[in-house]
């Protein structure tokens, strides 16, 4: 223990001896003084921080106050320095304030109700409105902009209240379901079957029949000729037939615009292309957009070919061209180049390819043809054919091979024949006949 004196003084007592009175001591120690006067100071050591404490005559009193972390001081019943942590708290880990609460949740917590003379808030948003709610941070009051007043619940605004120049207006954004009565301006709930009507202060709950008391339907209703003026007549009225014109009569749903002036924006819910179209197109569904479009129809082509005269083709192991050098009709010049050996097609596409050929035997000898298709003078699997004479007697047989074909732009098609085989110990030959023979190509796609 270390003792000082704060007062130290030299006197002379009644027998002229000379003494030292000491007073007001200051002790450092973890114990007191034993025998404290009146103002002694105490630097008490037990606890940590060391305590300052001054003795009152009776007792120790504390002159530096210490505290529980995150005690809030404030003057006591004594006016000396206390703590109460259940209802003022500062907690400095999280730098919140708590009332009423050791354990606040936010920057400001208050357990129970407070009293405020006014709050400048933040506006909020809808979707984190300035008034909340601790387990539901989506639902509350925001202001979208100045004057206006919503409420949103899960981040969907539900009602607005705005104010323009005096006049406040509430806007129910969502479904307003009524579970309580509906008062009119004479504060009354109306009988069952009345309705509200409006008046020039408000509304009021009147009966249906105050409405319209005129019983009549309209008897007579035609569309005139020109197609927008509508006659009508009420029965029995003694009146003469009205008409009105219906041409700015607005319309909705798959057609748009007004009776004059119509647009067809839907056929059975799907949408219709604003492109215009071009003389020929029609109106047709394209999967890709989703929707109709104007698109050419397809117009099927034919081109057909014969022989004007007869043409011998030869026994041998070559192929010789078959002549077509006539028609009946002329193509469109857009679609097909006919020449004598062949059809040139000038649309890309799929065609559906006929040729017919029929064969006379030259001598009285048995004799075998063979035919196929060409495209650019290559010949085209699967589309040969054979004939047979047997003899003078059956000297003529005729061969039909018709063919699917994907066909580019400028492909032409044409058709050999040659004699394969004869009973002659010589070559022999088949003669082309014009009236049996021709080529036709047709488009199909």
């Amino acid at each position: 223990m270390t003792s000082i004196y704060a007062q130290e003084v030299s006197v002379i007592n009644n027998k002229g001896t000379i003494l030292n009175i000491r007073n007001n001591t200051v002790t450092t120690a973890n114990t007191s003084n034993s025998n404290p006067v009146e103002n002694d100071i105490w630097f008490d050591t037990s606890s940590s921080p060391t305590t300052i404490k001054i003795y009152n005559g009776t007792s120790w009193e504390k002159l530096s106050p210490t505290a529980t972390k995150g005690s809030v001081f404030f003057a006591g019943a004594t006016g000396i320095p206390t703590e109460d942590n259940t209802q003022l708290f500062w907690d400095s880990t999280n730098n919140r304030l708590g009332i009423g609460t050791s354990s606040p949740t936010n920057k400001f917590h208050v357990t129970g109700a407070m009293r405020t003379e006014g709050i400048l808030n933040s506006d909020g948003t809808i979707g984190r409105p300035s008034y909340r709610f601790k387990n539901d941070t989506d639902t509350g009051m925001y202001s979208p902009v100045a004057d206006e007043i919503s409420f949103s619940v899960g981040g969907i605004e539900a009602l607005n209240i705005d104010e323009i120049s005096n006049n406040t207006t509430v806007t129910i954004k969502q479904t307003l379901k009524l579970d309580g009565h509906i008062l009119d301006e004479n504060n009354s709930t109306g009988t069952y079957g009345q309705i509200l009507s409006a008046t020039n202060t408000g509304t009021i709950w009147i009966d249906p029949s105050a409405v319209n008391t005129d019983t009549q339907k309209i008897n007579i209703y035609t569309l005139n000729a020109d197609g927008k003026n509508l006659e009508i007549s009420l029965e029995n009225d003694g009146e003469t037939t009205k008409q009105t014109d219906l041409s700015a009569l607005k319309i909705t749903g798959d057609v748009s615009g007004t009776l004059a002036l119509a647009t067809v924006e839907r056929i059975q819910n799907i949408d219709v292309s604003n492109i215009s179209p071009t003389d020929g197109q029609t109106l047709v569904y394209d999967n890709t957009s989703s929707q109709y479009i104007p698109k050419k129809t397809f117009i099927p082509t034919v081109s057909e070919r014969y022989p004007n005269a007869i043409q011998t083709i030869a026994e041998s192991s070559n192929f010789t061209t078959i002549n077509f050098q006539s028609q009946n009709f002329t193509p469109n010049s857009s679609d097909y180049t006919n020449t004598s050996d062949g059809i040139t097609v000038l649309k890309a596409g799929r065609y559906k390819i006929t040729y017919r050929i029929t064969s006379e035997a030259i001598n009285n000898v048995r004799v075998g043809g063979e035919f196929q298709l060409t495209k650019n003078t290559i010949s085209v699997n699967n589309t040969r054919a054979y004939s047979y004479q047997t003899s003078s007697l059956v000297n003529k047989s005729t061969v039909t091979m018709v063919k699917i074909l994907d066909l580019i732009v400028n492909d032409k098609i044409g058709v050999e024949g040659r004699v394969y085989e004869s009973d002659r110990g010589t070559p022999d030959s088949l003669s082309i006949l014009p009236e049996g023979t021709m080529l036709t190509i047709e488009k199909i796609n």
